[in-house]
């Protein structure tokens, strides 16, 4: 009989399955009752994720201390895009020696996250923040616009909201 399972079951395959099993029990009876060393999955609704440094999240448009755009619509952004999805129509505002953008337009559906956009900006005017979540329902919620209150590129999306920890708000 011992031969048998020998030659059904190798001896190297039952090791592996008994140190998997074991690994597997002690896992599922300490998940979600106290912090086990071994322990492998994260709590990532109750607590945030944490993402790398040189993540590339939604692209925001940056404001001054005055609360003014930074933007000055030298439009190397919209030029350098590889994919074209930035759209600037420039204007004038009363008391402001530079121009300003009247409408900045973000098609986040067709982006590929290369920050071109960002390192081209001489202003420092637009960031690729670390907003992870970028789940919509509607294909409209990837257009981001200055107006609006749901899509609005100094704020996050609404789903957004909970990708952020904390500490990462500014």
């Amino acid at each position: 009989m011992t031969n048998f399972l020998k030659t059904l079951i190798p001896q190297d395959i039952a090791k592996g399955l008994y140190l998997t099993g074991q690994h597997f029990m002690r896992v599922f009876r300490t998940a979600n009752r106290r912090k086990v060393p071994l322990h492998v999955v994260s709590e990532y609704p109750e607590v945030p994720a944490k993402v790398q440094p040189r993540f590339r999240g939604r692209l925001t448009l940056l404001k001054d201390e005055q609360g003014e755009i930074k933007c000055v619509c030298c439009l190397a952004c919209e030029k350098i895009c590889p994919t074209q999805v930035i759209t600037i129509e420039s204007g004038k505002k009363e008391g402001r020696k530079t121009k300003i953008p009247l409408r900045y337009d973000f098609e986040m559906e067709r982006c590929i996250f290369c920050e071109f956009c960002v390192e081209s900006c001489g202003f420092d005017s637009i960031i690729l923040n670390h907003q992870f979540e970028l789940a919509a329902y509607n294909r409209e919620d990837f257009s981001i616009g200055m107006l609006g209150t749901s899509q609005n590129m100094f704020e996050l999306t609404p789903v957004g909201r909970y990708s952020y920890s904390d500490s990462d708000k500014d």
